[in-house]
């Protein structure tokens, strides 16, 4: 028999009613159903939100919010003892809820993060963290050492833990990592959890998983929080150095990749202020040989 889970599950949706359907299903569909499914809508203009009442979810319109603001009008309509984030254009795996929700009990976590497939178009491409070591319990070193490794819609967090943390930054420009800016802040108060398995596909739009250029602005604010928050601690000064160098290089790295070699010597060379790795030696390398 289906048992239900004190979870409640916050969708993002806005003009996704060509996908919302399957986001639905396969939160009604899980070996563990949530208590509670709440969308919330960001002004669409098709029929998102009648999908969403025809599945029996609680909506809420937040037309004209940003994605961290409308995350937290979710958050604030949960009464679960669990809270998940999901977009309306991605879908759990059956046992998603289930799993997620023992894992975090027998470690008794406050946060779980799990690897995801990534879905381009109807196709499933390969895993979130493919070729990535991720550890099985990520600290505040780990996660600026290796990155972002947690996709939103892969977190299963205790509410209350969200809600100690601030919930989403809802200034605009952190819009794009608001996410992984949470995710800092809850490591700083204990370690976050990691599953391995993929058990959330993640549709990725125009086929390319890395962040892009543009969020470069969005992880600079959330480390300037980091830095703020661990002034005068050398170690940690470090570790965001270094990261504000990683995220260039990975962005020269796309650059190079679409033959923009300008624009990409450019972020190398801002990363080298920062930080000189041996992948920004390499990749400076890589946009100086011919095509």
């Amino acid at each position: 028999m289906t048992r239900t889970a004190p979870v409640a599950v916050v969708i993002l949706a806005r003009d996704a009613a060509a996908f919302l359907p399957v986001t639905l299903d396969s939160l009604a569909q899980q070996t563990a159903r949530p208590e509670q499914v709440i969308v919330v809508d960001g002004g669409s203009r098709d029929d998102t939100a009648a999908i969403a009442e025809r599945a029996g979810a609680t909506l809420i319109r937040a037309d004209g919010s940003g994605a961290g603001a409308a995350r937290n009008r979710g958050l604030a309509a949960a009464r679960a003892e669990y809270v998940g984030f999901l977009d309306a254009d991605d879908w759990y795996a059956l046992d998603k809820i289930e799993r997620s929700l023992d894992h975090l009990r027998d470690l008794g976590a406050a946060c779980l993060g799990t690897d995801a497939w990534l879905v381009v178009g109807d196709r499933v491409e390969r895993r979130a963290n493919h070729g990535r070591v991720v550890p099985a319990v990520l600290t505040m070193e780990q996660l600026l050492l290796l990155g972002n490794p947690i996709a939103c819609s892969s977190v299963l967090a205790a509410r209350a833990a969200v809600l100690d943390a601030g919930g989403f930054d809802e200034n605009d420009p952190i819009a794009p990592c608001a996410d992984y800016d949470l995710w800092l802040r809850l490591a700083r108060r204990e370690p976050i959890a990691y599953l391995p398995e993929p058990l959330t596909f993640r549709r990725v739009r125009g086929g390319a998983a890395g962040a892009p250029a543009g969020d470069l602005r969005g992880v600079d604010l959330v480390l300037d929080k980091v830095a703020l928050a661990y002034a005068g601690e050398a170690h940690f000064l470090n570790l965001v150095r270094r990261r504000r160098a990683g995220v260039r290089v990975d962005a020269a790295a796309e650059l190079l990749r679409d033959g923009r070699r300008q624009q990409a010597r450019a972020l190398l060379a801002e990363a080298r202020q920062h930080a000189r790795t041996w992948r920004g030696c390499w990749t400076w390398l890589r946009s100086l040989s011919p095509l």
